[in-house]
């Protein structure tokens, strides 16, 4: 028995997607400016190492968000930059990349170390770039873990053939997961996992321009379009065949391909990411579950699509490491 609409409130989190936390989905990404010789970076003050670029290195206190409120050194740097936000910024970022290795809220202790290298983003280049960048944009950070007795990477960097910069670790591997039959192939970055925010969140966001072609990971049947259109924006729900029956659901579309009742093939491009509904930024809410209604068992995309590891081609290496060289002295020095 299909739930009624009227009943799909977004207070019961009915395949709705959640609010972004503070305006955050303005989100990130960097330009390809050429980075500075580290024997200069080493003449410059210890905040802005060249203009709009900055480093900083922290303790954990109580807990990765309050660190960050509870910083002197992100205070000095929030009255240098004069972003009163930076703080909240700089965590929101920074956890975008721990998420896919460290549990946020059972692995991070006092005592652990979290060092970065971030730039001010120009309004006027935020208006250019089609990747959307927030304010500040995260060149390269480092996580010393007390727990996982490791430290944890990440360096944004432009492969050839990449359509957006992204971020890798120390041994040139994505961060990020990419799912086996994604459906999208090009994305900015992933914004938001699985219950990786309170109350919950039911699925994975995709930031990606307006436009940019979603398609069906399985073959399938459309169910309904377009419901809870305040809050979901275009949207579609979908029987997938695979074994067991699972139901997917794209909300904030842009387009939709397809229509009630229609069947699709795997690999079909059935709709295109937008920024409608509640979205404060273009993204693709991606989400599977094992029911309809209110029960709905929500699936984990990661574990049930399976992950494809992307790293960073022979050819591309050298300036990797180069650029590795550069942002670790730049965190060293602060």
């Amino acid at each position: 028995v299909e739930v009624p609409d009227q009943i799909q409130d977004v207070k019961d989190n009915e395949q709705c997607d959640e609010n972004y936390i503070d305006d955050l989905q303005e989100f990130e990404q960097s330009d390809d400016d050429e980075h500075p010789d580290t024997e200069e970076l080493q003449e410059m003050d210890k905040f802005s190492l060249i203009e709009g670029v900055y480093s900083f290195s922290v303790p954990v206190t109580a807990s990765f968000f309050n660190t960050f409120g509870s910083s002197s050194e992100i205070a000095a740097l929030a009255e240098k930059t004069g972003n009163k936000r930076l703080a909240k910024l700089l965590s929101a970022h920074i956890a975008r990349n721990l998420v896919f290795s460290l549990d946020m809220r059972r692995d991070v202790y006092p005592g652990d170390e979290i060092s970065a290298v971030f730039r001010i983003v120009p309004e006027h280049e935020r208006k250019e770039r089609k990747d959307m960048p927030d304010e500040i944009e995260i060149l390269a950070m480092r996580y010393k873990s007390v727990r996982l007795k490791k430290e944890l990477f990440a360096y944004r960097f432009k492969p050839s053939g990449y359509k957006f910069q992204t971020f890798f670790d120390e041994k040139g591997i994505a961060v990020e997961k990419m799912l086996k039959n994604s459906p999208v192939k090009e994305w900015i970055q992933i914004t938001a996992l699985l219950n990786d925010r309170r109350p919950r969140h039911d699925g994975i966001d995709y930031k990606a321009p307006v436009g940019t072609p979603v398609y069906a990971p399985w073959s399938g049947k459309v169910l309904r379009t377009n419901w809870n259109r305040k809050y979901n924006g275009l949207s579609i729900e979908a029987e997938i065949n695979t074994n067991p029956k699972v139901y997917m659901i794209l909300l904030h579309l842009d387009k939709l391909h397809i229509k009630n009742g229609d069947t699709f093939k795997a690999g079909d491009h059935i709709a295109d990411v937008g920024n409608t509904g509640r979205s404060f930024a273009p993204h693709l809410h991606y989400q599977l579950q094992r029911e309809r209604g209110r029960t709905r068992k929500i699936i984990d995309p990661i574990k049930f699509h399976g992950i494809v590891e992307r790293s960073i081609p022979e050819s591309d290496k050298p300036a990797f490491e180069s650029l590795k060289k550069e942002m670790n002295a730049l965190m060293d020095k602060s």
